[in-house]
């Protein structure tokens, strides 16, 4: 007996070693698609302190039991989600530094050194950017680039995002932020998926234009438009058609520009007004290059206070270098420009390079202008420099006008002559001519596209609706018809029916009279029969008594022209009455033909004691006491 319960708890062991993993494994699994979901869910309310807090929480669990499990795979992902949410909300509570210390913290946890680098380095070197330390943002990215590639393209988007906005505003690099977001696209258009790529798609059109290749920055942001469906405009249509604007601004499509930059304005009221500071900076150096001043000056000023509003360190920054520029369209603002660059040269450190190049451009352009060149031409080539190492193509060659006239003017023929070889260099790269044909052509193309799709849409419709009045008009006319069929058929029928009625009262009418005329006759034969009688001229008698009084054909042929006229009262009155004989089915037929008493007695051929009799034995059988008429109960059955 204690061997079988020996044997019987070793089975149980044993089957709770072999099941209880399994069943652990669900309910972690569980467990972590809660917490993810959660953390997805504060993300969308932006509680970002409350993301922040979660996800600090679950990834200290997440690591604790990453060392006691196999299934780290499993766990890897959730890590990875649990850092990109942390990311996303340090970014959005504007905690930079805050962010940058707790991501260091846990990048070299061994777990996530092996699973999550690409994460790390990605998110950390964004945050970096975001807080102005450029030189450890693009060193971070540049780590990310050594990393083995992967090809879990829904990971890879959202990271190559990140690490194309530190290239852009960390570093020099805009063919490298290309190059990551051409990679994205590719993902993206074999089935890769990310809930923000219409903004990747827009950043991607920013970044072609900055380099000069105006028909791809056409094509990439008209993709992003015609991608975009969603009836509340998210802050990525608001990019794509302010960038397309902007773009057309630069080709001399003045029109075109500001209709888009119209319908960005659009939807960036209905998005909390992102980007809207942009949009009237890019409004404004449209106007700047058609030469109205006000509007030019009117948008700018719009501009900074958006900005400034919005608590836009940026912003305000990229407001005042573009300010700096249009002041120097004008002679008498060349001072302004002057004092308006000094006075916000020590804020460039947190600048995107790009930005910085600009200010030493106009503050160079300003110093020359004001009688300063030894000090405005060093800028001014400091900032071809650094255009050029950007492939700002269009930039450099600004520039580089601004030197060569310079130089020119100054007899400083060796230097004139190598801005020339550098200016006829990128002249030629960008050549101007042929890519605004190529981007006219794409812009045609696209309209016409559009125009056709719109066109097809709308004789589609129209057809559609021409089908459908054609079907309303033949089923309109087809009801119509059919009205007045039936009107006409009612009124014919209606009037047929009141004729044959007439016809069968008259022939009712004549058969009293002719059996009244009958029952008179008879009446006279009777008192010829009696003269006769008394003479005993019995061959006489015999005679007249030969004609025959009311006839069974006259009886019938008026129980059917009264049955033509009430056809349910007889059935009514033998339904009630079934013990009434024919002599008084007669007599009721009468008085409903309002007949009296001696005309009864006429038809019927009898004297006036009979119809009374026959009254009075009729009322017994339909059981009537004396106060009851027997006319008005006879009567009601021809309703």
């Amino acid at each position: 007996m204690k061997i079988k319960i020996l044997l019987a708890f070793l089975i149980v062991s044993a089957g709770s070693c072999t099941t209880n993993p399994h069943s652990a494994d669900n309910r972690n699994t569980q467990q972590w698609q809660q917490a993810i979901l959660q953390l997805n869910t504060l993300s969308k309310a932006r509680k970002h302190q409350e993301v922040i807090d979660e996800a600090k929480q679950k990834m200290s669990q997440l690591l604790t039991t990453a060392n006691n499990t196999e299934h780290k795979d499993t766990l890897a992902k959730y890590a990875r989600q649990i850092i990109n949410y942390s990311y996303f909300s340090y970014l959005g509570s504007k905690q930079f530094r805050p962010g940058m210390e707790y991501l260091d913290s846990i990048s070299s946890i061994p777990f996530l050194q092996q699973y999550c680098k690409h994460e790390l380095l990605s998110t950390r070197a964004g945050l970096h950017q975001m807080e102005g330390d450029n030189q450890t943002a693009i060193q971070l990215a540049d780590e990310y680039l050594q990393l083995p590639e992967y090809d879990d393209a829904d990971r890879y988007i959202p990271q190559s995002e990140i690490v194309s906005g530190v290239y852009i505003y960390s570093g020099n690099d805009v063919p490298q932020a290309i190059r990551l977001l051409e990679r994205a696209m590719e993902y993206y258009h074999q089935g890769g998926k990310f809930h923000n790529m219409l903004r990747i798609i827009s950043r991607l059109g920013i970044y072609y234009r900055l380099v000069g290749n105006y028909e791809k920055a056409v094509a990439t942001n008209q993709e992003a438009i015609n991608s975009y469906t969603d009836s509340i405009a998210p802050p990525n249509i608001v990019i794509a058609y302010g960038e397309q604007a902007n773009l057309y601004g630069e080709l001399g499509m003045y029109d075109r520009a500001l209709e888009l930059n119209t319908k960005a304005q659009h939807y960036s009221l209905l998005k909390d007004s992102f980007g809207l500071g942009d949009l009237y900076r890019y409004r404004a150096d449209i106007f700047r290059r058609i030469r109205e001043k006000d509007s030019t000056f009117y948008y700018l000023e719009q501009a900074g206070k958006v900005s400034a509003l919005q608590e836009s360190f940026k912003g305000v920054f990229v407001n005042k270098v573009l300010t700096v520029d249009a002041y120097l369209d004008y002679p008498d603002s060349v001072q302004k420009a002057l004092q308006l660059a000094l006075s916000i040269c020590p804020d460039s450190i947190r600048m995107p390079q790009w930005a910085k190049y600009e200010l030493n451009l106009h503050l160079g352009r300003a110093l020359l202008e004001t009688g300063k060149a030894a000090q405005g031409i060093p800028l001014i080539e400091n900032a071809v420099r650094g255009f050029a190492q950007m492939d700002m193509t269009g930039k450099e060659r600004d520039a580089n006008r601004i030197l060569m006239d310079y130089y020119r003017s100054a007899g400083m023929d060796d230097a004139f002559l190598r801005c020339y070889d550098r200016h006829h260099a990128v002249a030629d790269s960008l050549q101007m001519d042929e890519k605004m044909r190529a981007v006219a052509a794409a812009n045609i193309r696209f309209d016409a596209e559009r125009k056709e799709k719109e066109n097809k849409l709308l004789s589609a419709q129209v057809e559609l609706q021409q089908r459908r009045l054609f079907f309303n008009i033949c089923i309109s006319i087809a009801l119509l018809l059919l009205l007045i069929i039936s009107i006409a058929y009612f009124i014919t029928r209606k009037k047929a029916n009141r004729l044959l009625l007439e016809k069968r009262r008259q022939e009712i009418q004549k058969l009293i009279v002719r059996q009244q005329e009958l029952n008179r006759h008879n009446e006279e034969l009777s008192q010829q029969i009696e003269q006769i009688m008394a003479t005993n001229n019995l061959n006489t008698i015999s005679q007249l008594t030969g004609q025959s009084l009311l006839s069974k054909e006259d009886e019938n042929n008026f129980r059917k022209s009264f049955a033509a006229i009430y056809p349910l009262y007889l059935p009514k009155l033998r339904e009630k009455y079934p013990q009434l004989t024919r002599s008084e089915e007669l007599l009721a037929m009468l008085i409903c033909m309002n007949q009296s008493t001696d005309e009864i007695a006429l038809i019927m051929g009898i004297n006036r004691n009979s119809v009374n009799m026959l009254r009075s034995r009729m009322r017994k059988k339909i059981n009537l006491t004396k106060e009851e008429s027997l006319d008005e109960v006879i009567k009601q059955y021809l309703s």
